[in-house]
C-alpha cells in the first residue's frame, strides 16, 4: 500500500514538472505598434519648444500675513526650460527602434511654431535627410509655499502632587503651529509632428500634468506627541526628540526637476502614438519539435528563430512550432504574419488555450489600433 501511494505521488510530481516545462514562460522584449501610421517617416528632427507662459511664484506666511513673490525668469532661463523639455523628447525618440533622430541646428533654432510652418511651406530648409519635425509649446505654473499650519487645541495635562498621585487635571487652550513647505504646479504641453514632404501635420497632442508635494506641517502623529508631552505625569522630564522640517531629510524638488518629470510623462504618450516602441512581456513558449526554439526565443534572437522555424514548418508543420513562429513575428512587430501563423496553429488544435491566447492578442491589437488593422488587411 505504501509503495502504491509513493508511486502515485511520484507520478503526479513528474506530471506537474512536465506540464511546467512544456509550457514555460519567458520574459521577452517585443515591439508595440504605433497608433498612427508613420511607416514612411524614418528620420526625425526635433525643433524648438516655444514658451507660451511661465508663472513661478513663492507664497510665504509671516505672523499670519501671506505674501506672494513672483519669480521672474530671464530669457536664458526660459530657454533652459525649453531645452530641458526638448531633451526629454529626444531621449525618448532615440530609445525607440523606429525613428532615427537627426540633429540639426536649422530646426532647433526656430523660435516658434509659426516660423516652422513658414519654413516648411516655402520649402526653405536646407537639411535634406529629414522626413518630419517634432516641435512643441508649453505653459507652466508652479507655486512654492512656505508657511505654517495653525490650530487651537485643548491640551490636557496633569499637575502631579507626587509621583504616585495624578493631582489636578487641567485643560489649556493653546495655539499650536507646524511649519511646512509645499509645491504644486501644472504643465500644459503641446507636441506636434509635421511631415516635410508632402507638408502635413501627422500627429498632434495637448495634455496637462499636475504635481503636488508637501513636507512638514500638522500630522495626527505630531499632535499626539504634543498632547502626550502635556499629559505626562512626569511633566519635568524631557520630551522625546522628533524630526522637524529643519532636520527632516525630505526636500522639495527643484523647478527644473518638476518640469522634466511632467514633460517626460506627456512626451512618453506622444512617442507611443507615433512610433513602434519596446515593451517587456511574459509569454509562454510551446514545446515543439524544433528543440532550439526556446533557446533562441529566450535569448531574443527572433530573426534567427524565424529562419529556423520556417524551415522546420515548411513540409510538416507542427502546431507548437507554428505558435512559436507566430510569437517571433509578434516580437519583431510583424503582426500580419503573426496573425496568420497563430490562426494556422489554432486551426490545427482549436482546444489549445496557448494558441487561442496568441490569436487573441493580435485580435485585441486590431480592435485597439484601427491603423494597425488597415495594415494587417493590406498584407
Amino acid at each position: 500500500m505504501n509503495n502504491y501511494i509513493f508511486n502515485q505521488t511520484l507520478f503526479i510530481l513528474f506530471f506537474v514538472a512536465f506540464m511546467l516545462t512544456s509550457c514555460a514562460k519567458a520574459t521577452l522584449t517585443v515591439l508595440s505598434p504605433a497608433e498612427i501610421n508613420t511607416k514612411d517617416i524614418k528620420n526625425v528632427a526635433v525643433g524648438g519648444f516655444e514658451i507660451g507662459q511661465i508663472l513661478l511664484k513663492y507664497k510665504t506666511e509671516r505672523n499670519g500675513i501671506w505674501k506672494t513673490h513672483p519669480v521672474l525668469l530671464n530669457e536664458e532661463q526660459q530657454k533652459s526650460i525649453s531645452r530641458s523639455v526638448r531633451a526629454r523628447v529626444i531621449n525618448l525618440l532615440t530609445a525607440t527602434p523606429y525613428f532615427k533622430v537627426v540633429f540639426t541646428d536649422e530646426f532647433e533654432k526656430l523660435e516658434n511654431d509659426a516660423a516652422l510652418q513658414q519654413l516648411v511651406s516655402v520649402r526653405g530648409y536646407k537639411t535634406q535627410n529629414v522626413d518630419a519635425v517634432i516641435s512643441g509649446k508649453l505653459w507652466l505654473e508652479i507655486e512654492r509655499t512656505d508657511g505654517v499650519d495653525l490650530s487651537k487645541e485643548g491640551l490636557e495635562y496633569f499637575r502631579p502632587r507626587s509621583r504616585s498621585s495624578y493631582g489636578l487635571n487641567l485643560t489649556v487652550d493653546q495655539v499650536v503651529w507646524w511649519p511646512y513647505k509645499s509645491t504644486h504646479g501644472t504643465l500644459g504641453l503641446e507636441i506636434k509632428m509635421t511631415r516635410l514632404l508632402p507638408t502635413e501635420v501627422v500627429a498632434t497632442t495637448f495634455e496637462t500634468r499636475t504635481y503636488s508635494q508637501k513636507i512638514g506641517g500638522r500630522t495626527v502623529e505630531s499632535f499626539q506627541q504634543i498632547a502626550a508631552s502635556f499629559s505626562s505625569i512626569l511633566a519635568s522630564s524631557k520630551p522625546s526628540k522628533t524630526d522637524t522640517i529643519e532636520t527632516s531629510e525630505d526636500v522639495l524638488p527643484s523647478f527644473e526637476q518638476i518640469i522634466a518629470d511632467l514633460a517626460l510623462s506627456i512626451a512618453s504618450g506622444f512617442v507611443r502614438r507615433v512610433a513602434v516602441t519596446e515593451k517587456t512581456v511574459s509569454y509562454s513558449i510551446a514545446d515543439g519539435n524544433f528543440e532550439n526554439a526556446k533557446i533562441l526565443i529566450e535569448a531574443g534572437a527572433f530573426d534567427l528563430a524565424i529562419e529556423q522555424l520556417q524551415l522546420a514548418t515548411a513540409d510538416n508543420p507542427d502546431p507548437d512550432d507554428l505558435y512559436n513562429l507566430g510569437l517571433c513575428f509578434e516580437a519583431v512587430g510583424d503582426y500580419g504574419l503573426a496573425l496568420t501563423t497563430y490562426r494556422e496553429a489554432w486551426q490545427s488544435d482549436p482546444e489549445n488555450l496557448l494558441f487561442a491566447q496568441g490569436l487573441g492578442r493580435i485580435e485585441r491589437l486590431r480592435r485597439e489600433h484601427p491603423q494597425l488593422q488597415r495594415q494587417l488587411e493590406s498584407r
